[in-house]
C-alpha cells in the first residue's frame, strides 16, 4: 500500500502542468474570442 505514495509527487507535477497548460489555453481562447474574427488557416 505505500507504493501509492511513492507517485504522489509525480500526479502533483502531472496535475499542475495540466492545469496550466488548460488555463493558458483558455486564457488565449477567450481573448482571442474578445478580439475581432481572424481568418485562421
Amino acid at each position: 500500500m505505500s507504493g501509492i505514495f511513492d507517485y504522489i509527487p509525480i500526479i502533483t507535477v502531472i496535475l499542475f502542468g495540466t492545469g496550466l497548460v488548460g488555463a493558458m489555453v483558455y486564457e488565449r481562447a477567450r481573448t482571442k474570442q474578445s478580439k475581432e474574427p481572424e481568418a485562421t488557416t
